[in-house]
């Protein structure tokens, strides 16, 4: 009679565990809430996007894919190059990442992976992540960077910098190595 009692109990407890494994329930708010998922109003190939102030183009991207989200205001991009132009419209820098994130109405961009950054006057910035401001013409990050000008490498943790990285700053554990120490030497 036990071991009758006993394998009615496991066999129920078993028929339990499977019935809700193998269920399939509805998410939160019912079958209304797939309609809910988020597509992209554009998916583009090749795309551009360009950012004007007043009539000087400060700012191109090119993207080798794009979706695009207009009530999040956000547009992923892919295989990223963006230029950055001064307000007569030279190109004074130009930036590329893997992957990137642009907020159109705030102005506002996050490069993602292997991000480099070529000044007009050959300085280098190298990092994973990337902030740009495109209001305050400003780069920044708090992650790592390594940055070469004419010959001369720094690295550290952090940076804030003007688009032409002629105004950098590195906010912790600063290193670097200098190819020409003459001048350093008392």
């Amino acid at each position: 009679m036990k071991t009758a009692v006993l394998i009615a109990v496991c066999g129920i407890l078993i028929g339990a565990g499977c019935a809700s494994k193998n269920e399939i329930k509805a998410p939160p708010g019912g079958a209304d809430s797939l309609a809910m998922v988020v597509r992209p109003d554009q998916q583009i190939r090749n795309a551009q996007i360009f950012f004007y102030s007043k009539a000087t183009r400060k700012t191109e991207i090119l993207a080798d894919y794009i979706e695009k989200y207009e009530k999040q205001d956000s547009t992923l991009a892919w295989g990223l190059t963006v230029y950055f132009y001064d307000s007569t419209g030279k190109e004074i820098s130009n930036l590329v990442a893997d992957s990137g994130l642009v907020r159109e109405r705030t102005n506002m961009m996050v490069a993602n992976g292997n991000v480099k950054v070529l000044s007009e006057d050959s300085s280098l910035l190298l990092t994973e992540q990337l902030l740009w401001n495109a209001r305050e013409s400003k780069i920044e990050t708090d992650k790592f960077v390594t940055i070469i000008q004419k010959g001369d490498t720094l690295t550290g943790y952090g940076l804030e910098a003007d688009e032409r990285l002629s105004k950098i700053t590195i906010k912790k554990q600063v290193s670097g190595r200098f190819q020409d120490t003459k001048e350093l030497e008392p």
